[in-house]
């Protein structure tokens, strides 16, 4: 009897013992369910928000793009007008030529609002991005897409400095250039019809190759531009599907 007692006391210690380490072990897996649960809901609710500031990044990117390429456009039919009044060689015409030139060192460029991009680029953050697909596309925008237009937009800046150095001052009366512009930098025509610095026709002709040039670089990324929107408008449209937002 003894012996019997002693063994099913040892019994019922030992599963007291196992169904207390059940417990310990259930509030443990329990406990970190909870966390994980709660850092995934924290990260999806952060990878939401990185991704609704990311569209409206590219919404002004998008606003930037239209402009760009609009200004673009109009100082394109300037320069064209440019030629022309050369070519034509009329006196009666050179307060024109004196205005559309003075636009060959102006342009409003494109800017990339890469705030977002930058922010989740410098903290690791892209590893909240969890859609592949939404991951692969940012990073296509990103290092593909607009970096041809900024690279262009560069090698338009080079041109126009150009311009400013070594023709400008050549072909036009630096005075009159000067009075065109107010304090306000506003662009007006002059008056009178001044004469132009120059009547060598070697100088006029290396001007004009350089005003097609710039023309066409204009051109060129005005092709670029009107790619970037349509990529910039499908992947607002592909995150706010993803991401069901409004």
């Amino acid at each position: 009897m003894e012996v019997h007692s002693h063994t099913h006391t040892e019994r019922k210690r030992f599963i007291h013992y196992l169904w207390e380490f059940l417990m310990l072990f259930l509030a443990v897996f329990c406990g970190f369910l909870a966390e994980n649960f709660r850092e995934h809901t924290i990260e999806q609710k952060r990878e939401k928000q990185y991704i609704s500031s990311l569209v409206k990044d590219v919404e002004l990117d998008i606003a930037s793009l239209k402009l760009s390429s609009d200004i673009k456009k109009k100082y394109c039919n300037y320069f064209d007008s440019v030629v022309f009044l050369l070519k034509q060689n009329n006196p009666a015409t050179r307060n024109d030529l004196y205005f559309y030139a003075r636009h060959l060192a102006r342009i409003t460029e494109f800017e990339y609002h890469d705030r977002t991009i930058q922010e989740l680029k410098s903290t690791g953050s892209l590893r909240l991005i969890h859609d592949r697909r939404a991951a692969d596309s940012i990073t296509i925008y990103d290092n593909e897409i607009v970096k041809v237009i900024l690279n262009q937009q560069e090698i338009e800046r080079q041109q126009r400095s150009d311009f400013l150095a070594n023709q400008i001052g050549k072909i036009f009366n630096g005075y009159i250039w000067n009075d065109m512009v107010d304090n306000k930098g506003t662009i007006s025509h002059t008056s009178g019809n001044p004469e132009l610095a120059t009547t060598n026709q070697q100088l006029l002709n290396d001007f004009v190759v350089h005003v097609v040039q710039l023309k066409t670089s204009y051109r060129i990324t005005e092709g670029h531009i009107g790619t970037a929107i349509m990529k910039a408008e499908s992947l607002i449209a592909f995150l706010k599907k993803e991401y069901q937002l409004e």
